[in-house]
């Protein structure tokens, strides 16, 4: 620019001392020259600058959940395959090489615009693939190809909630068993989500803890509370006994983490759960046991919404067969409490809705979902609340599932297995295998059709006669009872205990005369403690699979001067 000013004074000196042009005229066609040289410079400097700036490579990949190893969903239903692109409005190709035969499926898309600014997405749903096939894939365009390798076809069930579903296998009772023998499950895959959070919903995962893997003794026997789920695993393992087809898992749990952290905002909106939003709470310690991205953005990671952000949304594309959950600790007291008969239900509902729109149709809009019902907690029997109205809320408050409020759920009790010495903290008790034994036989029967009995006994009926109060289980059951307590009757406006006075394989008879005169018998519960019993005994269990009564609760009726009960719909408390 020196140089040029240089040039500018030589001219006017020359033009002025010649008098051939007006001063005005020659001030004008300096400030032209000037101008013209000046932009000329500068856009040299410009084109100087972006030849030695480093470019941008384009982008083209897979979502980072599709990976080598992995399971797709199998027929009936249609696995989705899809990933990311910079280059809008381009040809991607997809190749579906079947071994041993080498049959090639070609898929052709284009790529379409997608949320973020300037990245496109790119989506396949592939042929009917029956389970056992195995292939590779392979995403070409014109940035280069991508591949998958070792891909199977079978069931993918996604494991959520909180710790009890994070605790992982080298935690549970018999872990050095599990690990010692998962190599002999080759077609079981496995991945793990890392814990993150976001205020807004991503299409892609943050980040990913385990990538699609095999199991052996390492990939399931990670460090406590990192990888692999004890209960997704078992579970897993026992339905790929059962069946017989490869199974893929995908945990995306984080312990301590109530439910509306994974529910979306129209689910949370449903049932009124418009507090909490994106907060940053002054009491939470940054720096202690908080994963990175949480100190850097001050997440709060029990916000509404901020999981299902993260770690559940960018897999809603997947095409899945169902989902696995373990939750409620952490909603069992204030007001989530009261309200966990609608916010479960409507996360259900709502995962379901958003699945099969985001598979455009192919993961089933009413796909199984399995829970387990909460276990144990303190050894102190006088604990009546928490835990109990939890439980009950779990099953929309009738006790039972799948009900008409809850189609195709199933679950596993588990609150006869206390474990008040764990390591761990009696909210985390070790015995991992009874749960994933009752939640598969219960998963057996309702997701998969089979002939089982899954649920311990219910009363059908229950009613005052001259013997006692009649608890009548009906024809379905064969009962086993353990001991003769843990039944409760209340008396106007306090609980009593009474006990079984009679039994045989299909009733039980308590004693009722535990309320005064002036006194009406107004309902009859059963289990409702936070610890019910010691372990395995709790009053009732069925002969054939060993499966406990679900804990209830239900409202006298009076009809021509008979009390009795009934478990045939909601009783809300």
């Amino acid at each position: 620019m020196a140089l040029l000013l240089l040039e500018i004074l030589k001219l006017l000196s020359i033009l002025a001392c010649s008098m051939i042009w007006p001063i005005e005229i020659i001030v004008a066609e300096a400030q032209y020259v000037y101008k013209r040289e000046a932009k000329i410079e500068k856009d040299l400097l410009s084109k100087l600058i972006r030849s030695e700036m480093p470019k941008s490579e384009p982008i083209f990949a897979f979502a980072k959940h599709f990976q080598s190893h992995m399971v797709l969903q199998q027929s009936p239903q249609r696995a989705n395959v899809y990933g990311f692109s910079s280059e809008i409005g381009k040809i991607v190709e997809l190749q579906v090489v079947v071994y041993p035969t080498l049959i090639t499926h070609y898929y052709n898309t284009i790529v379409q615009p997608g949320s973020a600014n300037g990245t496109g997405v790119w989506n396949f749903i592939l042929d009917s693939f029956p389970g056992n096939t195995a292939v590779d894939i392979y995403a070409i365009s014109e940035v280069g190809t991508l591949a998958l390798e070792d891909i199977l076809f079978g069931d993918v069930w996604i494991c959520s909630g909180q710790s009890n579903m994070q605790f992982t296998v080298i935690q549970m009772f018999d872990a050095e068993k599990e690990m010692a023998e998962a190599k002999f499950y080759p077609n079981i895959r496995l991945m793990t989500v890392n814990w993150n959070a976001s205020e807004t919903p991503l299409d892609d995962l943050i980040k990913i803890e385990e990538n699609w893997t095999l199991p052996n003794r390492s990939t399931i026997g990670g460090l406590p509370n990192t990888h692999f789920s004890a209960v997704c695993w078992l579970f897993g393992k026992n339905i790929h006994k059962a069946l017989g087809y490869p199974i893929g898992l995908v945990a995306s749990d984080y312990g301590g983490t109530h439910a509306e952290a994974w529910s979306s905002p129209e689910a949370l909106a449903a049932c009124g759960n418009l507090g909490n939003k994106f907060s940053q709470k002054p009491n939470v310690n940054w720096t202690d046991d908080q994963p990175k991205h949480f100190v850097q953005n001050r997440i709060d990671p029990d916000a509404n919404s901020v999981l299902w952000n993260a770690m559940i949304h960018p897999l809603l594309g997947m095409t899945i067969y169902g989902v696995l959950w373990y939750q409620g600790e952490s909603d069992a007291y204030g007001p989530p409490r009261d309200k966990y008969n609608c916010t479960f239900p409507e996360l259900i509902k709502d995962w379901r809705y958003n699945f099969n729109k985001a598979s455009h149709g192919q993961t089933r809009a009413d796909f199984p979902f399995g829970f387990v019902q909460l276990s144990a907690k303190a050894a102190d029997p006088s604990i009546s609340v928490g835990f109990p109205d939890i439980r009950w809320h779990q099953t929309a408050d009738r006790g039972y599932v799948p009900n008409p409020d809850m189609p195709n759920v199933f679950m596993a009790v588990a609150m006869d297995l206390p474990d008040f010495i764990s390591p761990y903290g009696y909210t985390h008790p070790r015995d991992k295998l009874d749960v994933g034994t009752r939640l598969t036989l219960s998963g057996l029967a309702v997701a998969y059709g089979k002939s089982e009995l899954y649920q311990g006994p219910l009363p059908v009926l229950a009613y005052v006669s001259p013997q006692g109060l009649v608890v009548d289980y009906g024809k379905t059951w064969s009962l086993d009872v353990r001991n003769w307590d843990g039944f409760e009757l209340l008396c106007g406006t306090r609980w009593t205990e009474t006990r079984i006075i009679d039994t045989n394989t299909s009733y039980l008879i308590l004693f009722n005369e535990v309320c005064g005169k002036e006194e009406k018998l107004s309902a009859l519960r059963y289990a409702w403690r936070e610890s019910p019993c010691a372990f395995k005994k709790c009053s009732v269990y069925e002969n054939i699979n060993n499966l406990p009564g679900p804990p209830f609760v239900a409202f006298a009726k009076t009809d021509q001067n008979i009390t009795y009960f009934t478990f045939e719909g909601p009783t809300y408390v």
